[in-house]
Protein backbone atom coordinates (compact mmCIF):
# COMPACT_ATOMS: atom_id res chain seq x y z
CA UNK A 1 0.00 0.00 0.00
CA UNK A 2 0.99 3.79 0.02
CA UNK A 3 2.95 5.43 2.50
CA UNK A 4 1.31 8.91 3.95
CA UNK A 5 3.28 11.19 1.75
CA UNK A 6 2.35 8.87 -1.29
CA UNK A 7 -1.53 9.40 -0.11
CA UNK A 8 -0.67 13.03 0.17
CA UNK A 9 0.30 13.58 -3.51
CA UNK A 10 -2.40 11.42 -4.94
CA UNK A 11 -4.86 13.44 -3.33
CA UNK A 12 -3.25 16.38 -4.10
CA UNK A 13 -2.82 16.00 -7.87
CA UNK A 14 -6.36 14.50 -7.80
CA UNK A 15 -7.39 17.88 -6.04
CA UNK A 16 -5.42 19.99 -8.50
CA UNK A 17 -6.64 18.16 -11.65
CA UNK A 18 -10.30 18.82 -10.52
CA UNK A 19 -9.32 22.65 -10.16
CA UNK A 20 -7.77 23.14 -12.95
CA UNK A 21 -10.58 21.47 -14.92
CA UNK A 22 -13.10 23.81 -13.14
CA UNK A 23 -11.31 26.96 -13.55
CA UNK A 24 -10.49 26.11 -17.25
CA UNK A 25 -14.83 25.53 -17.44
CA UNK A 26 -15.41 28.82 -16.08
CA UNK A 27 -12.64 30.52 -18.05
CA UNK A 28 -14.26 29.21 -21.02
CA UNK A 29 -17.96 29.97 -20.24
CA UNK A 30 -16.85 33.25 -19.12
CA UNK A 31 -14.95 33.97 -22.51
CA UNK A 32 -18.94 32.94 -24.46
CA UNK A 33 -20.44 35.08 -21.95
CA UNK A 34 -18.35 38.51 -22.85
CA UNK A 35 -18.70 37.52 -26.46
CA UNK A 36 -22.12 37.26 -25.98
CA UNK A 37 -22.18 40.68 -24.86
CA UNK A 38 -20.28 42.10 -27.75
CA UNK A 39 -16.70 42.42 -26.11
CA UNK A 40 -14.63 40.48 -28.12
CA UNK A 41 -11.30 41.59 -27.00
CA UNK A 42 -12.24 40.29 -23.50
CA UNK A 43 -13.47 37.25 -24.66
CA UNK A 44 -10.39 36.92 -26.60
CA UNK A 45 -8.26 37.39 -23.94
CA UNK A 46 -9.95 34.58 -21.76
CA UNK A 47 -10.07 31.91 -24.39
CA UNK A 48 -6.21 32.78 -24.77
CA UNK A 49 -5.94 32.07 -20.99
CA UNK A 50 -7.40 28.20 -21.04
CA UNK A 51 -5.10 27.85 -23.39
CA UNK A 52 -2.07 29.57 -21.35
CA UNK A 53 -3.76 27.04 -18.39
CA UNK A 54 -4.02 24.21 -20.99
CA UNK A 55 -2.28 24.15 -24.34
CA UNK A 56 -4.48 20.83 -25.39
CA UNK A 57 -7.59 22.23 -24.30
CA UNK A 58 -9.52 22.19 -27.65
CA UNK A 59 -12.79 23.73 -26.65
CA UNK A 60 -10.66 27.13 -26.41
CA UNK A 61 -9.58 26.37 -29.44
CA UNK A 62 -13.09 26.18 -31.30
CA UNK A 63 -14.44 29.21 -29.65
CA UNK A 64 -10.92 31.06 -30.69
CA UNK A 65 -11.88 29.63 -34.21
CA UNK A 66 -15.22 30.97 -34.21
CA UNK A 67 -14.00 34.30 -32.64
CA UNK A 68 -11.74 34.86 -35.30
CA UNK A 69 -14.25 33.68 -38.12
CA UNK A 70 -16.24 36.75 -37.17
CA UNK A 71 -13.00 39.10 -37.14
CA UNK A 72 -12.75 37.63 -41.05
CA UNK A 73 -9.35 36.58 -40.28
CA UNK A 74 -9.77 32.86 -42.14
CA UNK A 75 -6.43 32.19 -41.46
CA UNK A 76 -6.13 32.27 -37.93
CA UNK A 77 -9.67 30.64 -38.23
CA UNK A 78 -8.19 27.84 -40.23
CA UNK A 79 -5.19 27.49 -38.06
CA UNK A 80 -7.41 27.20 -34.43
CA UNK A 81 -9.69 24.69 -35.65
CA UNK A 82 -6.75 22.49 -37.04
CA UNK A 83 -5.60 22.46 -33.23
CA UNK A 84 -8.65 21.13 -31.89
CA UNK A 85 -9.08 18.47 -34.31
CA UNK A 86 -5.54 17.53 -33.70
CA UNK A 87 -5.85 17.98 -29.51
CA UNK A 88 -9.17 16.04 -30.21
CA UNK A 89 -9.19 13.72 -33.38
CA UNK A 90 -12.74 11.81 -32.53
CA UNK A 91 -14.57 15.07 -32.04
CA UNK A 92 -16.66 15.58 -35.42
CA UNK A 93 -18.09 18.71 -34.40
CA UNK A 94 -14.65 20.45 -34.88
CA UNK A 95 -14.63 18.33 -38.54
CA UNK A 96 -17.96 19.74 -39.26
CA UNK A 97 -16.82 23.81 -38.48
CA UNK A 98 -13.81 22.63 -40.54
CA UNK A 99 -15.82 21.25 -43.39
CA UNK A 100 -18.28 24.73 -43.13
CA UNK A 101 -15.08 26.76 -43.50
CA UNK A 102 -14.44 24.96 -46.81
CA UNK A 103 -18.11 26.01 -48.12
CA UNK A 104 -17.42 29.89 -46.50
CA UNK A 105 -14.72 29.87 -49.11
CA UNK A 106 -16.07 28.73 -51.90
CA UNK A 107 -19.39 30.52 -51.90
CA UNK A 108 -17.64 33.73 -50.98
CA UNK A 109 -15.39 33.10 -54.24
CA UNK A 110 -18.22 32.37 -56.18
CA UNK A 111 -19.84 36.15 -55.10
CA UNK A 112 -16.70 37.92 -55.93
CA UNK A 113 -16.84 36.47 -59.35
CA UNK A 114 -20.27 37.53 -59.85
CA UNK A 115 -19.34 40.88 -58.13
CA UNK A 116 -16.47 41.01 -60.96
CA UNK A 117 -19.19 40.12 -64.02
CA UNK A 118 -21.72 42.31 -62.61
CA UNK A 119 -24.12 40.20 -61.36
CA UNK A 120 -25.11 41.19 -57.95
CA UNK A 121 -28.17 39.09 -57.69
CA UNK A 122 -26.51 36.09 -57.80
CA UNK A 123 -23.73 38.08 -55.50
CA UNK A 124 -26.10 39.09 -53.06
CA UNK A 125 -26.96 35.49 -52.68
CA UNK A 126 -24.40 33.92 -51.96
CA UNK A 127 -23.03 36.31 -49.44
CA UNK A 128 -26.41 36.15 -48.17
CA UNK A 129 -26.09 32.17 -47.57
CA UNK A 130 -22.83 32.52 -45.86
CA UNK A 131 -24.44 34.82 -43.43
CA UNK A 132 -27.47 32.23 -42.79
CA UNK A 133 -24.88 29.34 -42.58
CA UNK A 134 -22.32 31.51 -39.90
CA UNK A 135 -24.77 34.42 -39.05
CA UNK A 136 -21.15 35.80 -36.49
CA UNK A 137 -19.56 35.87 -40.37
CA UNK A 138 -19.20 40.12 -40.55
CA UNK A 139 -17.33 39.88 -43.95
CA UNK A 140 -20.68 38.36 -45.83
CA UNK A 141 -22.75 40.72 -44.11
CA UNK A 142 -20.04 44.14 -44.91
CA UNK A 143 -20.47 42.03 -48.83
CA UNK A 144 -23.84 42.20 -48.91
CA UNK A 145 -23.67 45.91 -48.35
CA UNK A 146 -20.95 45.86 -51.00
CA UNK A 147 -23.68 44.73 -53.72
CA UNK A 148 -26.31 47.22 -52.61
CA UNK A 149 -23.88 49.93 -52.38
CA UNK A 150 -22.53 48.97 -56.29
CA UNK A 151 -26.92 49.11 -57.07
CA UNK A 152 -26.69 52.66 -55.61
CA UNK A 153 -29.05 51.24 -53.30
CA UNK A 154 -27.50 53.42 -49.98
CA UNK A 155 -30.57 52.92 -47.96
CA UNK A 156 -30.04 49.07 -47.72
CA UNK A 157 -26.42 48.80 -48.17
CA UNK A 158 -26.31 51.34 -44.61
CA UNK A 159 -28.08 48.08 -43.02
CA UNK A 160 -25.73 45.72 -44.35
CA UNK A 161 -22.72 47.56 -43.01
CA UNK A 162 -24.25 48.30 -39.61
CA UNK A 163 -24.94 44.44 -39.44
CA UNK A 164 -21.52 43.87 -40.25
CA UNK A 165 -20.39 46.21 -37.63
CA UNK A 166 -22.70 44.86 -35.13
CA UNK A 167 -20.98 41.01 -35.55
CA UNK A 168 -17.67 42.70 -35.52
CA UNK A 169 -17.27 46.56 -34.17
CA UNK A 170 -13.70 46.05 -35.41
CA UNK A 171 -14.24 46.31 -38.84
CA UNK A 172 -12.80 49.26 -40.09
CA UNK A 173 -14.22 48.45 -43.88
CA UNK A 174 -17.83 48.31 -43.12
CA UNK A 175 -17.39 51.85 -40.61
CA UNK A 176 -15.27 53.34 -43.86
CA UNK A 177 -18.07 52.63 -45.96
CA UNK A 178 -20.85 54.12 -43.52
CA UNK A 179 -18.87 57.09 -43.96
CA UNK A 180 -18.54 57.12 -47.47
CA UNK A 181 -22.25 56.60 -48.03
CA UNK A 182 -23.17 59.43 -45.05
CA UNK A 183 -20.20 61.93 -46.69
CA UNK A 184 -21.54 61.57 -49.86
CA UNK A 185 -25.75 62.36 -48.69
CA UNK A 186 -24.13 65.52 -47.00
CA UNK A 187 -22.23 67.02 -50.10
CA UNK A 188 -25.57 66.10 -52.18
CA UNK A 189 -27.50 68.76 -48.90
CA UNK A 190 -24.31 71.12 -49.81
CA UNK A 191 -25.10 71.27 -52.94
CA UNK A 192 -28.80 71.92 -52.63
CA UNK A 193 -27.89 74.50 -49.92
CA UNK A 194 -25.43 76.52 -52.57
CA UNK A 195 -28.39 76.47 -55.19
CA UNK A 196 -30.73 77.89 -52.33
CA UNK A 197 -33.42 74.51 -52.25
CA UNK A 198 -33.16 74.54 -48.85
CA UNK A 199 -35.65 71.96 -48.71
CA UNK A 200 -33.32 69.43 -50.37
CA UNK A 201 -30.74 70.61 -48.17
CA UNK A 202 -32.42 69.39 -45.00
CA UNK A 203 -33.24 66.25 -47.03
CA UNK A 204 -29.52 65.74 -47.64
CA UNK A 205 -28.51 66.18 -43.85
CA UNK A 206 -31.23 64.07 -42.57
CA UNK A 207 -30.48 61.41 -44.34
CA UNK A 208 -27.27 61.70 -43.40
CA UNK A 209 -28.06 61.40 -39.87
CA UNK A 210 -30.16 58.22 -40.31
CA UNK A 211 -26.78 56.82 -42.00
CA UNK A 212 -24.43 58.47 -39.10
CA UNK A 213 -26.13 60.02 -36.14
CA UNK A 214 -22.90 61.21 -34.79
CA UNK A 215 -22.40 62.64 -38.11
CA UNK A 216 -22.24 66.26 -36.10
CA UNK A 217 -21.41 68.33 -39.27
CA UNK A 218 -25.31 67.32 -40.35
CA UNK A 219 -26.57 68.76 -36.72
CA UNK A 220 -24.51 72.16 -37.62
CA UNK A 221 -25.86 72.71 -41.18
CA UNK A 222 -29.38 71.79 -39.86
CA UNK A 223 -29.16 74.37 -37.46
CA UNK A 224 -27.67 76.74 -39.99
CA UNK A 225 -30.66 76.54 -42.21
CA UNK A 226 -33.20 76.52 -39.37
CA UNK A 227 -32.04 79.77 -38.31
CA UNK A 228 -31.71 81.17 -41.98
CA UNK A 229 -35.77 80.27 -41.89
CA UNK A 230 -35.89 81.90 -38.36
CA UNK A 231 -36.83 78.83 -36.82
CA UNK A 232 -33.83 79.95 -34.00
CA UNK A 233 -34.83 77.04 -31.44
CA UNK A 234 -34.68 74.91 -33.45
CA UNK A 235 -31.20 76.04 -34.67
CA UNK A 236 -30.29 75.72 -31.05
CA UNK A 237 -31.28 72.45 -30.52
CA UNK A 238 -29.49 71.02 -33.46
CA UNK A 239 -26.15 72.96 -32.76
CA UNK A 240 -26.42 71.50 -29.20
CA UNK A 241 -27.00 67.95 -30.76
CA UNK A 242 -23.48 68.45 -32.86
CA UNK A 243 -22.00 70.17 -29.76
CA UNK A 244 -22.97 66.76 -27.75
CA UNK A 245 -21.60 64.61 -30.30
CA UNK A 246 -18.22 67.41 -30.53
CA UNK A 247 -17.62 69.64 -27.64
CA UNK A 248 -14.61 70.71 -29.84
CA UNK A 249 -16.44 72.02 -32.42
CA UNK A 250 -15.98 75.87 -32.09
CA UNK A 251 -18.09 76.81 -35.04
CA UNK A 252 -20.89 74.89 -33.13
CA UNK A 253 -20.53 77.30 -30.49
CA UNK A 254 -20.04 80.22 -32.53
CA UNK A 255 -23.33 79.55 -34.43
CA UNK A 256 -24.87 78.69 -30.57
CA UNK A 257 -23.95 82.28 -29.52
CA UNK A 258 -25.52 84.27 -32.66
CA UNK A 259 -28.54 81.79 -32.34
CA UNK A 260 -29.01 83.02 -29.02
CA UNK A 261 -28.03 86.82 -29.32
CA UNK A 262 -30.60 86.95 -31.81
CA UNK A 263 -33.42 85.19 -29.03
CA UNK A 264 -32.10 87.98 -27.13
CA UNK A 265 -30.13 85.51 -24.51
CA UNK A 266 -27.11 87.72 -24.06
CA UNK A 267 -26.14 85.84 -20.99
CA UNK A 268 -26.25 82.23 -23.15
CA UNK A 269 -24.83 83.79 -25.95
CA UNK A 270 -21.88 84.94 -24.31
CA UNK A 271 -21.52 81.24 -22.65
CA UNK A 272 -21.14 80.37 -26.13
CA UNK A 273 -18.96 82.51 -27.68
CA UNK A 274 -16.24 82.18 -24.64
CA UNK A 275 -16.65 78.19 -25.09
CA UNK A 276 -15.86 78.82 -28.69
CA UNK A 277 -12.60 80.66 -27.67
CA UNK A 278 -11.85 78.16 -25.30
CA UNK A 279 -11.45 75.59 -27.40
CA UNK A 280 -10.05 78.25 -30.70
CA UNK A 281 -8.23 80.56 -28.67
CA UNK A 282 -7.77 82.88 -32.14
CA UNK A 283 -10.80 82.73 -33.01
CA UNK A 284 -11.90 86.30 -33.91
CA UNK A 285 -15.49 86.48 -34.49
CA UNK A 286 -16.31 85.04 -31.30
CA UNK A 287 -14.42 88.18 -29.50
CA UNK A 288 -15.91 90.14 -31.77
CA UNK A 289 -19.51 89.09 -31.05
CA UNK A 290 -18.79 89.13 -27.34
CA UNK A 291 -18.09 92.64 -27.97
CA UNK A 292 -21.02 93.48 -29.83
CA UNK A 293 -23.17 92.51 -26.94
CA UNK A 294 -20.70 94.32 -24.30
CA UNK A 295 -21.62 97.52 -26.11
CA UNK A 296 -25.54 96.92 -26.13
CA UNK A 297 -25.29 96.56 -22.57
CA UNK A 298 -23.03 99.77 -22.52
CA UNK A 299 -20.19 97.50 -20.85
CA UNK A 300 -17.97 99.59 -23.14
CA UNK A 301 -14.62 98.59 -20.84
CA UNK A 302 -15.48 95.01 -21.42
CA UNK A 303 -15.97 95.46 -24.91
CA UNK A 304 -12.52 97.37 -25.62
CA UNK A 305 -11.05 94.13 -23.87
CA UNK A 306 -12.68 91.20 -26.08
CA UNK A 307 -12.20 93.84 -28.94
CA UNK A 308 -8.73 94.35 -28.16
CA UNK A 309 -8.07 90.25 -28.40
CA UNK A 310 -9.87 90.23 -31.66
CA UNK A 311 -7.81 92.37 -33.50
CA UNK A 312 -4.45 91.27 -31.50
CA UNK A 313 -5.18 87.36 -32.40
CA UNK A 314 -5.80 88.69 -36.10
CA UNK A 315 -4.64 91.87 -37.17
CA UNK A 316 -6.57 91.87 -40.26
CA UNK A 317 -9.56 91.41 -38.06
CA UNK A 318 -11.25 94.49 -40.21
CA UNK A 319 -14.68 94.23 -37.97
CA UNK A 320 -13.04 93.96 -34.72
CA UNK A 321 -11.55 97.46 -35.49
CA UNK A 322 -14.82 99.34 -36.74
CA UNK A 323 -16.45 97.42 -33.87
CA UNK A 324 -14.06 99.03 -31.37
CA UNK A 325 -15.14 102.42 -33.61
CA UNK A 326 -18.56 102.26 -32.36
CA UNK A 327 -17.30 101.45 -28.54
CA UNK A 328 -15.26 104.56 -29.09
CA UNK A 329 -18.24 106.62 -30.75
CA UNK A 330 -20.22 105.38 -27.87
CA UNK A 331 -17.97 106.72 -25.38
CA UNK A 332 -17.50 109.76 -27.59
CA UNK A 333 -13.91 109.80 -27.55
CA UNK A 334 -13.86 110.55 -31.37
CA UNK A 335 -10.29 110.63 -31.91
CA UNK A 336 -9.54 106.75 -30.68
CA UNK A 337 -12.81 105.96 -32.67
CA UNK A 338 -10.93 107.80 -35.51
CA UNK A 339 -7.81 105.94 -35.35
CA UNK A 340 -9.59 102.03 -35.26
CA UNK A 341 -11.90 103.10 -38.19
CA UNK A 342 -9.13 104.09 -40.42
CA UNK A 343 -7.77 100.49 -39.85
CA UNK A 344 -11.05 98.80 -40.59
CA UNK A 345 -11.39 101.14 -43.72
CA UNK A 346 -7.74 100.33 -44.92
CA UNK A 347 -8.44 96.39 -44.18
CA UNK A 348 -11.78 96.81 -45.80
CA UNK A 349 -12.47 99.48 -48.11
CA UNK A 350 -15.90 98.60 -49.11
CA UNK A 351 -17.24 99.00 -45.51
CA UNK A 352 -19.84 101.67 -45.87
CA UNK A 353 -21.01 101.64 -42.22
CA UNK A 354 -17.33 102.13 -40.93
CA UNK A 355 -16.74 104.70 -43.70
CA UNK A 356 -20.12 106.60 -42.40
CA UNK A 357 -18.91 106.23 -38.76
CA UNK A 358 -15.37 107.59 -39.71
CA UNK A 359 -16.93 110.46 -41.02
CA UNK A 360 -19.37 111.07 -38.25
CA UNK A 361 -15.74 110.98 -35.96
CA UNK A 362 -13.84 113.68 -38.39
CA UNK A 363 -16.67 115.51 -38.07
CA UNK A 364 -16.93 115.64 -34.44
CA UNK A 365 -13.15 116.62 -34.73
CA UNK A 366 -13.93 119.31 -36.96
CA UNK A 367 -11.59 117.99 -39.46
CA UNK A 368 -13.90 118.33 -42.30
CA UNK A 369 -11.59 117.74 -45.78
CA UNK A 370 -11.34 114.02 -44.12
CA UNK A 371 -15.07 113.90 -42.76
CA UNK A 372 -15.86 114.99 -46.40
CA UNK A 373 -13.64 112.10 -48.10
CA UNK A 374 -14.44 109.76 -45.66
CA UNK A 375 -18.34 110.44 -46.21
CA UNK A 376 -18.45 110.11 -49.73
CA UNK A 377 -16.69 106.93 -49.55
CA UNK A 378 -19.92 105.71 -47.79
CA UNK A 379 -22.49 107.18 -50.15
CA UNK A 380 -20.29 106.37 -52.95
CA UNK A 381 -20.34 102.39 -51.75
CA UNK A 382 -23.94 102.62 -50.31
CA UNK A 383 -26.31 105.77 -52.34
CA UNK A 384 -29.51 104.63 -50.41
CA UNK A 385 -28.04 105.26 -47.02
CA UNK A 386 -29.29 108.24 -46.04
CA UNK A 387 -26.46 108.47 -42.61
CA UNK A 388 -23.67 108.86 -45.47
CA UNK A 389 -25.45 111.86 -47.23
CA UNK A 390 -26.21 113.31 -43.23
CA UNK A 391 -22.38 113.75 -42.29
CA UNK A 392 -21.47 114.75 -45.95
CA UNK A 393 -23.98 117.53 -45.49
CA UNK A 394 -22.30 118.44 -42.45
CA UNK A 395 -18.56 117.97 -43.78
CA UNK A 396 -19.25 120.16 -46.90
CA UNK A 397 -21.20 123.14 -44.50
CA UNK A 398 -18.15 122.96 -42.09
CA UNK A 399 -19.70 125.08 -39.21
CA UNK A 400 -20.70 127.31 -42.05
CA UNK A 401 -17.06 127.78 -43.16
CA UNK A 402 -17.91 125.35 -46.31
CA UNK A 403 -20.22 125.24 -49.48
CA UNK A 404 -23.85 125.98 -48.54
CA UNK A 405 -25.24 124.22 -51.90
CA UNK A 406 -23.56 121.38 -51.95
CA UNK A 407 -24.77 120.49 -48.10
CA UNK A 408 -28.15 121.45 -48.89
CA UNK A 409 -27.84 118.80 -52.22
CA UNK A 410 -26.39 116.09 -49.91
CA UNK A 411 -29.16 116.75 -46.98
CA UNK A 412 -31.85 116.45 -49.74
CA UNK A 413 -30.53 113.58 -50.88
CA UNK A 414 -30.07 111.60 -47.23
CA UNK A 415 -34.16 112.72 -46.67
CA UNK A 416 -34.52 110.44 -49.41
CA UNK A 417 -34.15 107.65 -46.57
CA UNK A 418 -37.40 107.89 -44.30
CA UNK A 419 -35.12 106.62 -41.24
CA UNK A 420 -33.11 109.66 -41.71
CA UNK A 421 -35.44 112.47 -42.95
CA UNK A 422 -36.21 114.00 -39.47
CA UNK A 423 -32.40 114.39 -38.83
CA UNK A 424 -31.58 115.69 -42.86
CA UNK A 425 -34.57 118.31 -42.48
CA UNK A 426 -33.28 119.48 -38.91
CA UNK A 427 -29.30 119.80 -40.37
CA UNK A 428 -31.41 121.45 -43.34
CA UNK A 429 -32.88 123.95 -41.13
CA UNK A 430 -29.85 124.97 -39.37
CA UNK A 431 -28.23 126.15 -42.29
CA UNK A 432 -30.77 128.02 -43.71
CA UNK A 433 -32.16 129.81 -40.77
CA UNK A 434 -29.18 129.77 -38.48
CA UNK A 435 -30.56 132.49 -36.75
CA UNK A 436 -33.10 129.99 -34.60
CA UNK A 437 -29.46 128.09 -33.14
CA UNK A 438 -27.98 131.10 -32.04
CA UNK A 439 -27.73 131.33 -28.47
Amino acid sequence: MFNNSQQIFIILAIFMTILVGQTLDQVLADGKNELTNGQIERAESLFTQALQMDPTFAPAMLELARLNLRLGKMQETRDFLKRAIDADPENQEFRDEFDLINVINTLMNDASRYMGNTDYSNAFESYRIVLEKFPTFAEAAYSMGLVKYREKSLDKAVQHFKKALEINPYHEKARTAIDNVAKKSFNDGNRAYKRGDLDGALEGYNKVLEFDENFYQAHYQIGVIEAKMGNRDGAIDHYQQALDINPNFYKGWYAMGLSKKSNSDNEGALVAFRAAVDVHPAYDKAFGAMGEIYISEKNYDQAIEVLNTAVQVNPKYSKGYSTLGVVYSEMEDWANAANNLVLATTLNEKDAMAWYRLAAAYNQLDECDRAEEAARNSTDRKPSFGGGWIELGIATWCGGKGNKVASINALDKARKDRNWRKIAEYEMDRIMNPQKYQN
